[in-house]
């Protein structure tokens, strides 16, 4: 969706089509849990509006899977025996959940797309304990979802850290907590699924630190991976995922890839890897647009970020959030909040935030920007709204009387 805005706002008038293998209208996967909770209807998550597509001049076909690109024809082969041309392609096919098979074929399911959502709520018609593997954000998400509609739900962690990619161990550990104080049982350090196994209503799993559980409705949401064995014999460059350049073009020169199929460089080190999470796919589909569209862009690099709303409480993290060697990481907290920033030499590298009032698009500034903050980090780790637009503010200022000059 970002990639087609893009494009026409370019003023790019080209033919569109836009393909989807599911058989609903564009929807944001984050808000799936709500759909569980029932707090939003199915038709209340659609992305974009009715007549979108004929607002954007572009063709909307679902309901129809790529098996194979042929890129020496310019082609994209169907399921269904057909297939289309192109004169450029953008691969933005997403990201699979990863269920191991023992998992599988115990009854064990993924949740991420539309029809993994309905097919929860149908078995929760009929069964009410639930448990959840993994402690990643879609798995934290789910296990507030579903005590809120009233269900019994444990997760069940492999490691000492929630949300590892997003928040160090103290407040993962008051996250935990906050969970514990719903009646939300958080379990950590029980390892890997080592067994599985269905009996009548009952999933029974063994784990390789002797554990073991019993739940009726077995959720596995232990990561993902991305959505690429279709491009299997293309010639595309795939390491984990698509590899991309800053313009998000492939090694093949009228393919460009972006979402959770790319794998883009990061903005700390230029290094490539994969950021499964929406603002990046959001901002990648913007550079693959504009290039397409003929113009200048390029990709700054995913920073790891994420909002969590769960039982009342919110939790924020942008950039770093563990620090390495030689970064200065400040901490001020207490019974009911918690505030972490990291720095090195002046700069924000990231920031992490437990019920604190912040604005996450200006600590993003302040990283992308590459701001000095030196002499103020005390007072903005104290007053981060505040100080932060500050921040911007002057930095904004500073940068328009360097244009002027």
């Amino acid at each position: 969706m970002s990639a087609l805005k893009q494009m026409r706002k370019a003023g790019c008038e080209d033919a569109v089509t836009v393909l989807t293998m599911e058989d609903y209208p564009p929807y944001s996967p984050m808000s799936l849990p709500y759909v569980v909770s029932d707090k939003v209807k199915q038709a209340d998550i659609q992305m974009v509006p009715d007549g979108f597509f004929d607002h954007m001049n572009a063709t909307f076909t679902r309901g129809r899977k790529v098996v194979g690109i042929a890129p020496g024809e310019q082609r994209v082969l169907y399921n269904n025996g057909k297939g289309d041309s192109y004169d450029s392609l953008l691969i933005a096919t997403g990201s699979d959940p990863f269920v191991p098979s023992i998992l599988k074929k115990a009854g064990g399911i993924g949740f991420h797309v539309m029809d993994d959502c309905l097919a929860l709520i149908q078995q929760l018609k009929a069964r009410k304990k639930a448990t959840i593997l993994g402690a990643g954000l879609v798995a934290m998400e789910l296990a507030a979802a579903l005590k809120e509609k009233g269900n019994e739900v444990q997760v069940i962690a492999p490691r000492e850290r929630i949300l590892r990619n997003y928040f160090d161990i103290e407040a993962s550990r008051r996250i935990i907590d906050l969970f514990a104080d719903s009646g939300t049982a958080v379990n950590v350090n029980w390892g890997e699924a080592t067994a599985a196994e269905q009996s009548g209503n009952e999933i029974k799993v063994r784990f390789n630190q002797d554990k073991a559980l019993e739940t009726e409705i077995l959720l596995v949401c232990i990561g993902v991976k991305p959505r690429v064995s279709f491009l299997a014999g293309s010639g595309i460059d795939i390491s984990e995922g698509v590899v991309v350049d800053r313009q998000m073009r492939t090694n093949i020169p009228n393919i460009f890839a972006a979402g959770d199929a790319a794998e883009a460089v990061d903005f700390f080190t230029g290094q490539r890897g994969l950021n499964p999470i929406v603002p990046n796919a959001v901002s990648q589909g913007k550079i693959a647009g504009s290039t397409m569209a003929g113009e200048k862009a390029e990709y700054e690099g995913w920073l790891p970020m994420n909002t969590f709303n769960f039982f009342g409480h919110l939790a924020t993290s942008i950039g770093k959030t563990v620090p390495s060697k030689g970064d200065d990481a400040l901490v001020e907290k207490d019974n009911g909040y918690y505030k972490k920033i990291i720095c090195r030499d002046g700069k924000l590298l990231g920031a992490a935030f437990l019920d604190t009032d912040i604005d996450a698009g200006v600590i993003q500034y302040l990283i992308r920007k590459r701001t000095e903050i030196g002499r103020y980090k005390d007072i903005l780790l104290h007053a981060p709204r505040e100080v932060g637009l500050w921040l911007m503010n002057e930095a904004e200022k500073h940068e328009t009387i360097s244009k002027e000059e």
